[in-house]
């Protein structure tokens, strides 16, 4: 799946930028701009960093049915939502939206309004889908840059679970190590001054209950193990 970030008469050079930085975190790289070219001031620029090659090749378009014709799923953006009083206003999460279109092979399309009032029901009626980030009612409404990085953000995830990049693919504790370092532990406990007797018990098995649902390493394990295998309270 290809997804294209589009953005309708956007009025900030700051917030392309910070766009720009957004969509290459999330290996995004095409940026369709409804609206005039001068808004690719210094400002934007400046705030995309190593992202400017964004700003360079980004497309303009006099319309936004111009921008999304080629474009197999488009998605609205709305911090406006509504129940039956407006069903054009009913939305599903970013969430939702990856999860659903994990197995696009098309073109994504993801449609950003105005900084001040967001999108048109004419914007919304042009598009497949429509989406809103869940928010505090305190402040519902965010940041055009921050909702760009929210949403992209889950469609990234979504595409690369199985193989995060970060992954370092640690080796998982054995049940002999987990053993062992919950004897270690015991003993530790046994002699430890620290622990009143009516306790000792309870703070074994808390222990063995944390290590039974942590996700422990092998190497991690085994630094447990020396520690408490090290020390020498009597």
């Amino acid at each position: 799946m290809k997804t294209v970030v589009i953005l309708v008469n956007p009025k900030y050079g700051g917030n392309l930028g910070a766009i720009a930085r957004n969509m290459m975190n999330f290996n995004v790289s095409e940026l369709r701009i409804v609206g005039n070219s001068d808004i690719l001031d210094n400002d934007a620029y400046i705030r995309a960093v190593h992202a400017k090659d964004i700003l360079k090749n980004a497309k303009f378009y006099k319309s936004l049915s111009n921008a999304v014709s080629d474009i197999d799923v488009t998605v609205a953006t709305t911090g406006a939502v509504s129940g039956d009083r407006n069903i054009k206003r009913i939305p599903i999460t970013p969430r939702e939206l990856a999860k659903n279109q994990k197995e696009n092979e098309g073109t994504l399309g993801i449609v950003f309004g105005r900084e001040d009032d967001g999108l048109k029901n004419e914007d919304v009626e042009l598009c497949d889908i429509l989406v809103s980030v869940p928010t505090s009612e305190k402040y519902p409404i965010m940041n055009l840059s921050h909702a760009v990085s929210v949403i992209l953000y889950e469609i990234y995830y979504e595409s690369v679970s199985s193989d995060i990049p970060y992954n370092l693919r640690m080796k998982n504790a054995s049940k002999i190590e987990k053993e062992m370092l919950l004897r270690f532990f015991n003993e530790f406990v046994d002699i430890s001054n620290a622990v009143p007797e009516y306790r000792k018990e309870i703070c074994k098995t808390i222990f063995k209950r944390i290590v039974g649902r942590a996700f422990i390493s092998g190497k991690e394990a085994n630094s447990l193990i020396c520690v408490f295998k090290k020390t020498d309270l009597k």
